[in-house]
């Protein structure tokens, strides 16, 4: 049964299009009405041959990190077409951010390993933090822009940490249109931002004379990573999940509403 703070409420959902299904079927159950504009479009790296030596010296390391769903799918995309697959990783003590990517690992035959308990690399931090790691090398296949403050607090604890991009994230060209026709009509009502890059993506490419309606319209963040990007463009954030996850965001978002409608 729908809320009633939900009815109508037209949210802007900024996944890319291959992810954002059941968070827009999440929404359309509550009574809002999904808007997508996708800010991420997933491409391969401008160059591959890190990755490409690094699958050529897997037996050299001995940890994987595993940061996102994202970059799961494209390092088991880029095993397969050098012939090799899970079984060449069982010799890597594996780490996963979050259980998002730890379902991913798994559904690409990567069983057992640790997972993060916080969705950032604060968990894996924490993980590391009574573990000596001086002199052993991990891998950290990744987005191709992305925090440093992982790979720089192994460093600093004695590892050597190749971090390899595996894809890129770019803004999908026809997303500028499609976002001046949203806010000349007035046809958003809320915000949600699942990552720091959609963020950063949604304010860089609108169209200057449509920034200004952008910055005034509620915006509801995933974490507070995406929010503190978000807030550095100068977005409205008034929702920030505690739970890293679009179920933690969709009951975040839920919760500010229900307070609204009751004040």
């Amino acid at each position: 049964m729908s809320n009633n703070f939900w009815q109508g409420l037209r949210v802007l959902v900024t996944r890319p299009k291959a992810q954002a299904a059941e968070f827009m079927t999440q929404l359309e159950n509550a009574g809002a009405c999904p808007v997508l504009l996708p800010t991420i479009k997933i491409v391969p790296p401008p160059d591959t041959k890190p990755i490409d030596k690094a699958i050529r010296n897997l037996n050299d390391y001995q940890w994987l990190i595993l940061s996102s769903s994202n970059g799961v799918n494209r390092f088991f995309d880029y095993l397969e077409e050098k012939g090799l697959n899970h079984a060449n990783l069982t010799h890597l003590k594996t780490i996963c951010v979050g259980p998002k990517t730890a379902l991913a690992a798994k559904e690409r035959g990567l069983k057992g390993g640790l997972v993060a308990k916080e969705y950032a690399a604060e968990g894996i931090i924490e993980i590391f933090s009574a573990t000596d790691i001086k002199e052993q090398k991990v891998l950290l296949p990744r987005a191709l822009k992305a925090r440093e403050t992982l790979p720089e607090n192994l460093r600093a604890k004695g590892a050597t940490v190749d971090v390899i991009p595996v894809y890129e994230t770019i803004f999908p060209p026809e997303s500028t249109s499609q976002l001046k026709h949203l806010l000349e009509n007035k046809l958003i009502d809320f915000i949600t931002i699942t990552s720091a890059s959609a963020a950063a993506n949604l304010v860089q490419h609108c169209p200057p004379a449509n920034l200004g309606t952008l910055r005034t319209i509620p915006t509801a963040c995933i974490g507070p990573i995406s929010a503190e990007t978000a807030l550095k463009n100068g977005l409205k954030v008034e929702v920030t999940a505690t739970e890293y996850t679009c179920d933690g965001l969709l009951e975040a978002l839920g919760k500010y509403l229900k307070k609204s409608i009751d004040l």
